[in-house]
């Protein structure tokens, strides 16, 4: 007698969830550079942007600083930056699925010369 034997094909469910983003700060700043630091609770990708205006639109001509490399700990340094100035900036983090995060802006004011 022969038996039929059931597979059944495993179900995954769609990661709809974006990285949280914590610990953001701006570190290291000098009077022409900054690095900006945070962590998120699921490997993501790591952009800044940054603009001497307050509450800033993300758009093509907003300055941006990246890296694609999927990890926890972001730290994403920024260069050229003009001497005794306050820079607004928020970060995103997208997960492998896509999953965008946006956090609050935040700011810091580079040295004197």
């Amino acid at each position: 007698i022969a038996e039929k034997i059931a597979t059944t094909t495993p179900t995954t469910t769609p990661d709809t969830t974006a990285p949280v983003i914590s610990n953001l700060m701006a570190t290291s700043t000098t009077a022409t550079s900054t690095r900006i630091i945070w962590v998120t609770n699921e490997t993501a990708d790591s952009k800044v942007w940054y603009s001497t205006s307050t509450l800033f639109t993300i758009a093509t001509s907003t300055p941006m600083a990246s890296s694609s490399a999927l990890v926890l700990n972001h730290d994403i340094p920024i260069f050229n930056l003009n001497a005794s100035t306050t820079y607004y900036y928020l970060v995103t983090s997208a997960d492998a699925s896509a999953n965008t995060a946006t956090s609050t802006e935040q700011s810091f004011t580079t040295l004197s010369q």
